[in-house]
C-alpha cells in the first residue's frame, strides 16, 4: 500500500511538473529544509523569506529565534531544628538553565535563465547572531551574623547566584544554488557557498541576589560554578563580595575565525505567493 501511494505521488508530481513555471517577478516565498534521508525528514532550522524584485533578482532574509529553560531540583524540601528548638520547614531549591539565540541573515540573489522550471542563481549574504545563556542556583541560609550564630532558621531566606555567558557572531558568504519548480507555486532546491564566520565570547558575569547571605553562607554550600568570578575580600576589616572579570567562558577560548566552503546538507522546500 505504501509503495502504491509513493508511486501515485511521483506520478502526480511528474504530471504537474509538465506545466510548472518558475517565478516571474513580484512574488514572495517562504521555505523549510527537507532531509529525505534524515531522522527528521522535515525540519525548520530557521525561517527564510525571499522577495523577488524581478524575474532575475531577489532579496533574501533568514531569521532564527529560539531558546530553552530547564529547571531542576537541587535540594528537596526538608525540616531543620533551629537554635531555639523549633522545627522549621525548608523549601525545595532549584537550578535553572536558560539559553537563547537570535540569528539574522540578509542577502541578495541573481537568478539566470535556466529553463521554465529551473532557476539557478548566485548571491551573497551577511549573517549576525547573538547567543546568551545563564545558570541560576537557589540557596537557603542566614543574611546576618546573629542569624548564623544563633542558627535562627526561621528567619533564613532563599537567595540566588546567577552566572551569565554569551557570544556574538558575524559572517559573510558567497552562495550558489538552484530552485526547481514542480508546480507553479512549489519548488525544491539546494545551495552551496564559500565564506567566513567570526565568533566572540562574552565575558562571564555573576550576580548575587543577597550579598550578605553569600558572605554568611554555610561552608557546605557548593559555589564551584561561581567561585572563579565571585569571591570574598576584606575592605577596612569588613568582608565584601568581589566580582572578578573572566575573559571568555573561563576555558581560555575567546575568539574563533572560520573560513571555507559552506554546504547546506538539506534540500530546500518552498512555496511562492503574491
Amino acid at each position: 500500500m505504501k509503495k502504491k501511494i509513493f508511486f501515485i505521488a511521483l506520478a502526480l508530481t511528474a504530471t504537474t511538473s509538465m506545466f510548472a513555471q518558475k517565478q516571474t517577478g513580484d512574488e514572495k516565498n517562504l521555505e523549510v529544509q527537507f532531509a529525505p534521508l534524515g531522522g527528521s525528514p522535515v525540519s525548520i532550522s530557521g525561517i527564510r523569506f525571499r522577495m523577488f524584485n524581478s524575474e532575475n533578482t531577489a532579496i533574501r532574509i533568514g531569521l532564527n529565534i529560539g531558546g530553552s529553560t530547564t529547571t531542576t531540583v537541587n535540594s528537596q524540601p526538608t525540616e531543620r531544628t533551629s537554635g531555639s528548638g523549633s522545627i522549621v520547614s525548608v523549601p525545595e531549591l532549584y537550578d535553572t538553565d536558560k539559553s537563547s539565540t537570535i540569528a539574522l541573515r540578509v542577502g541578495y540573489e541573481k537568478h539566470f535563465d535556466g529553463t521554465d522550471r529551473l532557476s539557478p542563481y548566485i548571491g551573497a549574504d551577511l549573517s549576525f547572531g547573538i547567543g546568551r545563556s545563564s545558570f541560576e542556583r537557589e540557596y537557603f541560609g542566614p543574611n546576618t551574623a546573629d542569624q548564623l550564630n544563633n542558627n535562627d532558621v526561621a528567619n533564613f531566606s532563599t537567595w540566588t547566584m546567577t552566572r551569565k555567558e554569551g557570544s556574538t557572531m558575524f559572517g559573510i558568504n558567497a552562495v550558489a544554488g538552484f530552485d526547481f519548480y514542480f508546480t507553479d507555486a512549489l519548488y525544491f532546491g539546494a545551495e552551496i557557498g564559500f565564506g567566513f564566520q567570526s565568533n566572540k565570547l562574552k565575558d562571564v558575569e555573576v550576580e548575587v541576589s543577597d550579598e550578605s547571605a553569600y558572605i554568611y553562607a554555610e561552608a557546605d554550600n557548593d559555589f564551584s560554578d561561581f567561585s572563579d568570578v565571585a569571591t570574598f575580600d576584606l575592605v577596612n576589616g569588613n568582608t565584601v563580595v568581589k566580582y572578578n572579570t573572566i575573559i571568555g567562558d573561563g576555558s581560555g577560548d575567546y575568539k574563533t575565525f572560520n573560513w571555507g566552503p559552506v554546504f547546506q546538507p538539506t534540500l530546500r522546500l518552498g512555496w511562492l505567493f503574491n
